[in-house]
């Protein structure tokens, strides 16, 4: 009976490193598929760009077209006694000049 299970326990582990040949022999297979077929998908990459819409307007300040609205339009007390002084001076001219309304 020692021999079944020394054998047993040598079955498990050459189970185990089966499984580890089979990982390493896809990862292969799967970095080599790539090597070959890499000009392929960067072409498809590029045609996929080229095809399918992409999002309004570019990046950085060259391709800025349109400034976005200010989304609050309303001052409370709470922002005044909070801001610093020139910062509360700007917001009362705001309201003043009726640009933002205020609100308690």
């Amino acid at each position: 009976m020692a021999r079944n299970t020394d054998s047993s326990a040598e079955g498990g582990e050459s189970q185990k490193k089966g499984k580890l040949l089979t990982a390493e022999a896809r990862r292969e297979y799967q970095r080599r598929y790539y090597q070959m077929h890499k000009e392929k998908a960067k072409e498809y990459q590029r045609l996929y760009n080229l095809t399918h819409k992409k999002k309004r307007g570019g990046r950085g300040k060259a391709n800025f077209d349109c400034p976005r609205d200010a989304t609050r339009m309303t001052f409370n007390t709470c922002d005044l006694m909070e801001a610093p002084v020139e910062k509360t001076v700007k917001m009362l001219e705001k309201i003043i000049s009726g640009e933002r309304l205020f609100t308690m």
